[in-house]
């Protein structure tokens, strides 16, 4: 395949800090952006995106690790984060930057009131970003 070939030490590395323009989301849309998409998730293997979803609830590192290791989870580039991460069979998995981390403007006003256009500026963000 076209993935590059890289030694993991088997540690997953945090998402960078990033920032929601025009304006700030909510705790109240990002909950409910982070609940979409898990609950969207079709294709791959359902395990899978419930080992994902808890490795990116995962109070703790060592707990975040001990959950991709134990379901064979491979991150698919050397940044080593949740956002891409291969199974044993090769099916890769992609989590958005917002269900691993709340953007750095969480709460702080302005913050857009309506949910969808929280959500499309969320989706914009993510399309010119990753």
């Amino acid at each position: 395949g076209s993935e590059e070939e890289f030694d993991w030490d088997g540690k997953v590395r945090d998402v960078e800090a990033w920032v929601l323009e025009p304006k700030g989301l909510t705790t109240a849309h990002l909950e409910r952006l982070r609940n979409e998409f898990w609950e969207t998730r079709v294709e791959g293997k359902a395990e899978m995106w419930q080992a994902l979803r808890a490795a990116a609830d995962a109070d703790t590192e060592e707990l975040r690790n001990e959950i991709v290791n134990a379901v064979g989870l491979k991150p698919a580039s050397k940044a080593a984060n949740l956002l891409s991460m291969y199974d044993e069979l090769g099916g890769l998995y992609e989590v958005p930057v917002y269900c691993l981390r709340a953007p750095s403007n969480l709460d702080i006003e302005p913050c857009f009131e309506e949910f969808k256009d929280a959500a499309q500026a969320v989706k914009v963000y993510c399309e010119s970003s990753y």
